[in-house]
């Protein structure tokens, strides 16, 4: 299962946003680049029929809109493939994505992305309740709860 916790996308990258398809281009590459980079760093696995969840962590209790949220999102699952989660994105099986989470310890608004085998989509999904139940009252310390064997 790889995990990851990447910054809240940039607005421009909202499928909302109007703004010319150049500089939205030079946003998502640019996002692509870091999402890349970060889900890089530490421990992945090479996930062959993966299925993802996404949580979106919010510190405030503005309303979004969860289709947008994903749509908004494209560049950095790109950037997840180009890190090796994944050979190809057209290999997920599904694609989860919760209500925004309410978690006003948190620093700031941030996507939690987490990737497992579609046969052990249960087991992820068990262990985010578990998460969500535990980020709003102890912020980024609720990590270890993805990850952690039970």
């Amino acid at each position: 299962m790889n995990v990851v916790c990447l910054p809240w996308p940039n607005r421009l990258l909202s499928p909302n946003a109007r703004v010319h398809h150049m500089l939205k281009g030079k946003v998502t590459r640019s996002s692509r680049a870091a999402v890349a980079l970060i889900a890089s760093q530490g421990h992945k696995t090479m996930i062959a029929r993966p299925s993802l969840a996404v949580i979106p962590i919010v510190t405030t209790r503005r309303r979004r809109d969860i289709d947008n949220v994903l749509a908004s999102l494209k560049a950095s699952i790109d950037g997840l493939t180009d890190a090796g989660w994944w050979s190809d994105d057209s290999e997920l099986q599904s694609i989860t994505v919760r209500r925004p989470l309410y978690a006003r310890l948190w620093p700031d608004n941030q996507i939690v992305i987490v990737a497992s085998e579609s046969s052990s989509e249960d087991v992820m999904l068990r262990r985010i309740s578990v998460f969500c139940e535990e980020a709003p009252l102890h912020g980024v310390d609720a990590m270890p709860h993805l990850t952690r064997e039970r």
